[in-house]
């Protein structure tokens, strides 16, 4: 069945429904003539680009629950939003959409056809493939996350991504279990070893006339038992999406080379299964990093730390002068700020405003979480360098931070994004569907293009 969009900006623009109702819900539908009519209300509400995202996610689903099978759209009345641009608004309603239409059906034996399609003035074919480029991006990282622990393995993985960046401005370079301790990711080895799927480390690398050096660090853990220090949890079948970090950043990287950015940019991603076994790294052993940092393994579940400042050391030497890493790191970062904001630390300074408007402008939302050097003294150990867990139960967001600014020099600049209590969509709302959420693909690209100007 066909249908029709109206956007309103007031009830008087309609006679059918009453404002109440559309104060329970912004979109209401009308069957007429044979054909649905979609009304949607642009209140005084609106007043962000995400709101419009959620308000394009949420006529998909309508959309898509009246079995619409094509939908005609005008878009004059956003001209009366005052908040941003025409070109904003349609922008971040093209995104919406295209997020709301994403499903994880691979293993579904009826997979339904989630098919609609969209008729507008083509002057905005420009914006609505912009749009496209970046939904099917955070896309990806949704595909990975949402995949299980038996399909993504780091040996299938590899495959993933050697395929994705296939015929594009991205060289993969896979370095293989034997190689990791002869290339300073000895961590990384050490980690994996527990377990039957071989850990291997993921290089992207892509140049583009800037000769800034940036790197980009994902911890990909895809399936975190805890090691010998197994989880304690009765369900953890999330813990396939302990490669939310690896995942985020291979999304930025598509969507930097399909953006064709102006950046100089290396992708370090370690790939470990973390599982007991014969085999399996144990508290109390010594590892030492490629820089020569001793650290004592306090708790094998702690494990994202330490395969990520493999990454920091190796980015380093490459000559990188600026670093972000992402992980899915710690439970903590949930218990501080809930289930719809990561944790971001930096060692830039910034304010609280900045990263609003960040999180405005990508819908990945962060809250600057404090670098308390004073905790440092926590991490100490009695016979390496510095241990991998803390002494106190408190602050372990903070205190995992600690431990990767460790392995930082004085002139790298930095961000850690702790993405534990994001990686999986709060609430089916909005562009967001069920399972993974494809969070820091906008976020990581946005940094990098502040960080380019």
């Amino acid at each position: 069945m066909n249908a029709s969009v109206q956007f309103i900006t007031s009830v008087r623009h309609i006679e059918d429904i009453a404002l109440e109702t559309f104060k329970k819900n912004p979109i209401q539908c009308v069957y007429r003539h044979d054909e649905y009519c979609l009304y949607v209300y642009l209140s005084s509400s609106v007043k962000t680009i995400e709101s419009i995202k959620f308000i394009a996610g949420e006529l998909r689903k309508q959309a898509e629950m009246h079995d619409v099978k094509a939908l005609d759209i005008a878009f004059h009345r956003f001209r009366e939003l005052n908040h941003f641009s025409l070109h904003q608004s349609i922008a971040a309603f093209f995104e919406g959409w295209y997020l709301a239409s994403y499903r994880f059906q691979k293993y579904k034996s009826a997979q339904k056809d989630v098919t609609i399609s969209l008729h507008y003035n083509k002057e905005y074919n420009e914006l609505a493939l912009q749009a496209k480029l970046v939904a099917d991006a955070v896309c990806v990282a949704r595909d990975l996350c949402n995949e299980p622990a038996n399909q993504l393995t780091p040996a299938s993985y590899v495959n993933e991504i050697s395929n994705l960046f296939k015929n594009t401005d991205v060289n993969v370079t896979i370095l293989d279990y034997e190689q990791l301790i002869e290339k300073g990711f000895s961590a990384t080895y050490e980690v994996g070893k527990g377990s039957q799927q071989k850990p291997k480390v993921v290089l992207l690398n892509y140049e583009n006339g800037i000769n800034k050096k940036m790197a980009l660090i994902g911890k990909g853990v895809t399936f975190d038992s805890g090691g010998i220090n197994s989880k304690q949890g009765q369900d953890i079948v999330d813990m396939k999406m302990d490669m939310g970090g690896s995942a985020a950043v291979i999304g930025a990287m598509k969507l930097i080379a399909d953006l064709k950015l102006k950046v100089t940019i290396q992708a370090i991603i370690p790939l470990v299964e973390n599982r007991p076994s014969s085999n399996a790294y144990l508290p109390s052993y010594v590892i030492t990093y490629a820089n020569g940092t001793t650290v004592e393994i306090g708790n094998t579940d702690a494990e994202g730390r330490l395969i990520l400042a493999d990454g920091i050391i190796y980015a380093q030497e490459m000559g990188a002068e600026w670093i972000a890493d992402i992980a899915t790191l710690t439970g903590s970062i949930g218990h501080a700020l809930g289930l719809k904001r990561a944790g971001i630390y930096s060692n830039q300074l910034a304010t609280i405003d900045y990263y609003n408007e960040i999180s405005e402008i990508t819908g990945d939302f962060v809250w600057p979480m404090p670098i308390v050097e004073e905790y440092q003294n926590l991490l100490n150990s009695d016979i390496a360098d510095i241990k991998n867990i803390a002494s106190s139960p408190y602050g372990g967001s903070i205190t995992a931070a600690l431990f990767l600014q460790s392995f930082l020099k004085k002139t790298s600049k930095w961000y850690h994004i702790d993405m534990a209590n994001v990686v999986k969509s709060y609430k089916e709302d909005g562009y967001y569907v069920s399972g993974a959420s494809g969070f820091g693909v906008r976020l990581l690209t946005e940094l990098i293009k502040r960080e380019r100007d």
